[in-house]
């Protein structure tokens, strides 16, 4: 199920947002060491805090759909999509807003995709044991990556 999630947003990272006042809680490079170096719980925790914050704050949002995207928290992944998008509007242009077709197209996709192919137990069950693997990049780390290059995280 993740490997379709991955697919999606490799297809948007080979084509080419806003954080409304968002608190200086992590940055691109330290958000994606700690997850590569298998240290989830602290994206986790940075995540909640962001959103804590500012419930509209898009980098917060991407990150916890990353987390339960890793660790198949599926009963969460339509309120992550609904958050991401609520999240993009009134955007400076850069490329995420570039991209937001894209961005809606694969998440929609996503979501249609998984609401006639649900997982199984024993499906949830395995990838929550691989969600542990570390040296494993977060699977939409193009979008952080597409708000750090237009300066908003």
């Amino acid at each position: 199920m993740k490997y379709i999630a991955s697919l999606a947003f490799l297809f948007l990272s080979s084509t080419a947002c806003v954080v409304a006042d968002a608190p200086s809680l992590g940055d691109f490079a330290t958000v994606t060491n700690l997850w590569y170096e298998g240290h989830k719980s602290n994206v986790f925790a940075i995540a909640e805090q962001r959103l804590a914050a500012n419930s509209n704050d898009l980098v917060g949002a991407i990150m916890m759909f990353d987390y339960d995207l890793e660790f198949s928290n599926e009963g969460n992944y339509s309120n992550d999509v609904r958050r991401i998008f609520s999240s993009t509007n009134n955007l400076p242009i850069g490329t995420f807003v570039n991209n937001i077709d894209l961005v809606t197209s694969a998440l929609n996709g996503f979501l249609d995709y998984l609401s006639s192919n649900p997982m199984t137990p024993a499906e949830i069950q395995k990838d929550k044991s691989k969600a542990l693997i570390i040296h494993k990049p977060m699977s939409n780390e193009i979008l952080l990556k597409w708000l750090h290059d237009d300066g908003l995280f």
